[in-house]
């Protein structure tokens, strides 16, 4: 079994492929058996009839890859990912109706490699869909920790927010990356706080490991360096885009908005304008942490 963010999940391989080979990503959040109950569980199986286990389709997401993938069947969703916006790559079918149990089926001669993007995809939409009614978020972030507090950088696809994280690694002393993807903010004791997760895009970065939200900040490319504190209002509207969701759920949209209101309350948001420079992450820097002896 395995906990991110305070929540456990079982993951289920087919004979033959090794857990601590194959999940490598997943072997930092592993944890012996506690007897404690999962959260959800998802089985990894190989089908050869990928498009009778899928059903009808739906609505297919996403402008770019990976492609996200609605299906109906016998009443029920099933979701698949894809880097092909001509056919679904896997499918997830939750059993019995609910998110307790699930199965990603992927094409039998499925290589490793398309069979761990299956299964990495297909766990980030579960572990959303299941703790989102639980004070947490899964956010497209990338976060550095420093003077024991984690600093978020949001922002659009080829903002620069890997670039701004690594220029805080550069300039900054005492400071470590968190994760550069799809890290987790939960809330505990009211204290809203970032967790590594097994999912870091392109960086390799999987640590178990967490601190509290000490700022976000919202990037924007710009010719200069300049950066300003959000109001309630802005700061709801920086956050939430960032946040993963599955929109046509209406009680988890609601769990989702609560839980961004009660992050923005207590964590300081700013908007940079930046480019993409010691300054600007000096600049960030100086901001946040005079704002946090505010």
């Amino acid at each position: 079994m395995y906990t991110v963010a305070g929540h456990t999940f079982d993951i289920i391989l087919p004979s033959g492929i090794f857990s601590r080979d194959f999940l490598s990503q997943y072997a930092p959040f592993e944890e012996a058996e506690s007897g404690r109950k999962p959260l959800f569980s998802l089985e990894l199986v190989l089908c050869d009839d990928l498009e009778a286990v899928s059903g009808t389709l739906k609505e297919r997401y996403n402008d770019l890859p990976p492609y996200f993938w609605l299906f109906e069947k016998d009443g029920e969703y099933r979701f698949g990912f894809s880097l092909s916006d001509k056919k679904s790559g896997c499918v997830v079918v939750p059993e019995n109706g609910g998110l307790g149990k699930n199965v990603v089926y992927v094409p039998a001669g499925a290589s490793r490699g398309h069979s761990l993007f299956a299964l990495n995809n297909a766990m980030m939409l579960l572990f959303t869909l299941c703790t989102t009614p639980l004070d947490t978020l899964m956010i497209h972030a990338s976060v550095t920790c420093h003077k024991g507090r984690a600093f978020v950088f949001l922002g659009k696809s080829g903002t620069g927010k890997s670039t701004h994280s690594r220029l805080w690694l550069e300039n900054i002393p005492d400071t470590f990356l968190l994760n550069d993807d799809n890290p987790a903010i939960r809330l505990v004791d009211g204290v809203p706080v970032v967790f590594g997760t097994p999912w870091s895009g392109k960086t390799p970065c999987y640590k178990n490991d967490s601190r509290p939200m000490g700022a976000y900040v919202r990037l924007e490319q710009a010719p200069h360096n300049k950066i300003s504190r959000l109001s309630p209002l802005q700061a709801y509207a920086a956050l939430l885009p960032s946040c993963s969701c599955m929109r046509w759920d209406s009680g988890a949209c609601a769990a989702l908005h609560k839980t961004v209101e009660k992050v923005i309350l207590a964590v300081p948001g700013f908007h940079l304008e930046c480019l993409p420079d010691a300054d600007a992450a000096r600049l960030s820097c100086e901001t946040a942490l005079k704002a946090l002896e505010m």
